[in-house]
């Protein structure tokens, strides 16, 4: 395990301590107790490396990986470091969580298992190539993708207890969808063009389904229908038993975000800074929400709120949006562009950012969600992929863990500094400006924070971050943050 490399930039205390308990802030000074309200800022921490993976969350932890080759394990109450272990090299890949094991992709090229509680690795796989795609796990089965642009990529199937490998089907080039499994079949895209269905048991190729593109969004499976994105700029919804394509609904821009499915709407974001609400059964659009520079981050959807993240070279934000009507509910303000998915647990907001310019840190946050609930109607449920409404897969073993106390009110902190980010409330046009000053206009407060349920991010390593804005013709290769 590593030396610390995070630094707090702010905290909230005071959660179910209880009367005469005393809030701290930063270093520790006292601070009265207030509620928070929606879209607030609660704490957040510095790595020295982008971090473009989705924040995990169960019992109480978060676990993130970020580009300074470190994975991170977090109280989600206060945001303190609980352990870090360097994973050999940059992590792109977000974590998933199965009893007891961390299970997580590096560039260097190996899948992992961590131990949840202590940080120390169990076992290392090690694939053909870079692993971007964040793992699943199904059945004692760790599923998971590797390969760049231009390379030979695989989907592999790996004993989830001893890394041992069952079984690796290849593409025609590289994997950092992450793939999503169904009754017995394995779907995941490929940079080669396709979106693959495999046998989960065997390996074996089901159906292939062509884009016009390389296909990095990662799948969902609901109700027979397979929706997921592709570089050819649209949205695509497939017959999940046949591969049949039954509508597709074009953006301005590659679609590399993932979609989630809830109530009969799919969400997605676009490379034309566009968030879409589309019908599930037609493909028509009910909705558009327009960002700046939204591309890679895959919304979630709790309590009638979609949330998603935008972002360019010089910051972006956190977005929570009517689902019904696409109207913005209020805008956080962050310091890096944010690539990574947004796992919201009993009412906060997990966020991951990059700062492309500068020190090229990356910082994760979190911010009151101004809901009560967790992302279990929408792809980040349970620590797998791919989970929507009552769906879930039968026979997955996942530990709940208790239920936490209930907490007390929030305490936010009167601190100020160079890193601190304030939230920002805006109109409800659908629009933004992500130069909004702060100050929130809903007027609801924040609920309690209870983090028992165990949670997990959606895997984005689907995509490659926010690159393009930057890098022009070259965004297909990662940028380099220094290291």
């Amino acid at each position: 395990m590593t030396d610390d490399r995070l630094s707090v930039t702010r905290r909230r205390y005071l959660l179910g301590l209880g009367a005469g308990a005393i809030a701290t802030t930063g270093v520790g000074a006292p601070a009265s107790a207030q509620t928070t309200t929606a879209g607030e800022y609660l704490w957040s921490l510095e790595a020295s490396g982008y971090i473009y993976g989705s924040p995990t969350v169960v019992d109480g932890t978060v676990y993130v990986g970020s580009y300074d080759s470190n994975l991170y394990a977090l109280d989600a109450e206060i945001g303190e470091k609980q352990w870090a272990l360097d994973m050999g090299g940059r992590v792109y890949s977000s974590p998933t969580v199965v009893d007891g094991t961390v299970y997580i992709g590096s560039l260097d090229d190996n899948l992992y298992a961590v131990d949840a509680e202590t940080g120390e690795k169990q076992w290392a796989f090690q694939t053909n190539n870079d692993v971007y795609s964040s793992p699943t796990v199904v059945d004692g089965t760790v599923y998971v993708g590797s390969g760049e642009k231009d390379d030979n990529g695989n989907l592999y199937a790996v004993d989830a207890g001893t890394g041992e490998k069952q079984w690796a089907f290849q593409t025609g080039d590289g994997v950092r969808s992450s793939p999503t499994v169904v009754d017995g079949t394995v779907y995941v895209g490929s940079n080669d063009t396709n979106l693959y269905a495999v046998d989960a048991g065997t390996g074996e190729k089901q159906w292939a389904f062509q884009t016009g593109d390389g296909v990095r969004s990662s799948p969902t499976v609901i109700d027979g229908t397979v929706y997921v994105g592709s570089n050819d700029t649209n949205l695509y919804a497939v017959d999940a038993g046949t591969g049949e394509k039954q509508w597709a609904f074009q953006t301005g821009d590659s679609v590399e975000s993932s979609p989630t499915v809830i109530d009969g709407t799919v969400y997605v974001g676009s490379y034309d800074d566009n968030l879409y609400a589309v019908d599930a059964a037609t493909g028509e659009k009910q909705w558009t929400f327009q960002t700046r520079d939204l591309g890679t981050s895959s919304p979630t959807v709790v309590d009638g709120t979609v949330y998603v993240g935008s972002g360019s070279s010089d910051g972006g934000n956190l977005y929570a949006v009517d689902a019904a009507t696409g109207e913005k509910q209020w805008a956080f303000k962050t310091s890096g562009s944010v690539s990574s998915s947004p796992t919201v647990v009993d009412g906060t907001v997990y966020v991951g950012s990059a700062f492309y310019v500068g020190d090229n840190n990356g910082e994760l946050y979190a911010v009151d969600a101004g809901v009560e609930g967790s992302s279990e109607d929408s792809r980040v449920m349970l620590g797998t992929l791919g989970h929507h409404g009552g769906w879930s897969y039968a026979d997955q073993s996942i530990s709940m863990g208790g239920t936490a106390d209930p907490k007390g009110d929030t305490s936010p902190s009167d601190e100020t500094s160079s890193t601190e980010r304030p939230s920002t409330a805006g109109g409800s046009d659908g629009q933004n400006d992500d130069n909004e000053e702060s100050g929130l206009t809903d007027g609801r407060s924040g609920p309690g924070f209870g983090v028992g349920s165990a949670l997990a991010a959606l895997g984005t390593a689907s995509s490659y971050a926010g690159y393009r804005q930057l890098s022009g013709d070259d965004a297909d290769q990662p940028m380099d943050d220094g290291d």
